[in-house]
């Protein structure tokens, strides 16, 4: 489902990406883990083109897109309806109601009819538990409630792939465990996610294969089991016992 090759990012001097392949299967759930500032989340920007890769390939499904710059709108347009994105600080629509955020998509991007999109989202937010707060604000939601409803938003445009950034760093403890229940539901029934995250508990509980990064390079991978109980480098066991 997804091919990343040699994918290679700099901020002027600074080389965050240096050269990083990374696959993944259909239906497998991937956590990519690491210090900050390690070129996590810029290679998870780089995969929907929220930043732009100085080189490398990216193939996501029956989509390849080659090298950095000149890459058409179409393919811009393509690789973001494959590619649903779920950020750390929401970035719903503060003026629209849980209900509206979710039909956003499906009405103007992919034109679905008002009565469509709008069972769509009924379907997408009793999914994730929130079919009581259809008509609420998010600011009259908890950020676990938000953070649910952007999930929603991204799975209404029927993504290929859900790339995660951060999806609990920006809750309180007590608040974490609705979002997990919410990723441990999808990833059990098949989607294909990719996430960066600090939440080792949330990797343990629904990845597949954990991944990580150091320095822009991707230093050891394997399943949860592997790679949290006998990592094979010592700067994976160092990271580990630092963060734990």
């Amino acid at each position: 489902m997804i091919a990343v090759e040699q994918l290679t990012k700099s901020f002027g001097d600074r080389a965050v990406l240096r050269g990083v392949d990374l696959t993944q299967a259909r239906g497998e759930t991937v956590a990519l883990i690491g210090p900050s500032g390690c070129g996590k989340s810029t290679f998870l920007r780089c995969l929907n083109r929220l930043e732009t890769p100085d080189a490398g390939r990216v193939r996501l499904g029956d989509l390849t897109i080659e090298g950095g710059r000149g890459v058409s709108r179409e393919q811009q347009r393509q690789l973001r309806l494959r590619a649903g994105m779920v950020f750390q600080q929401f970035h719903l629509f503060l003026h629209q109601t849980a209900l509206e955020n979710v039909m956003e998509g499906p009405r103007h991007i992919l034109r679905l009819s008002h009565a469509e999109a709008e069972a769509r989202a009924r379907d997408l937010l009793r999914k994730v538990g929130l079919e009581g707060h259809a008509d609420h604000l998010p600011g009259q939601l908890s950020g676990g409630q938000q953070q649910r409803v952007a999930i929603a938003r991204a799975l209404a445009m029927n993504p290929e792939v859900l790339l995660l950034d951060e999806p609990t760093s920006a809750l309180d403890p007590e608040l974490r465990d609705e979002v997990r229940e919410v990723l441990s539901q999808l990833a059990d029934e098949g989607l294909t996610m990719l996430l960066v995250t600090h939440d080792l508990q949330l990797a343990k509980r629904i990845a597949d294969r954990v991944v990580f990064l150091d320095d822009g390079l991707v230093v050891e991978q394997g399943t949860p089991e592997q790679l949290f109980g006998n990592p094979r480098l010592p700067r994976t066991r160092e990271f580990l016992e630092r963060v734990h």
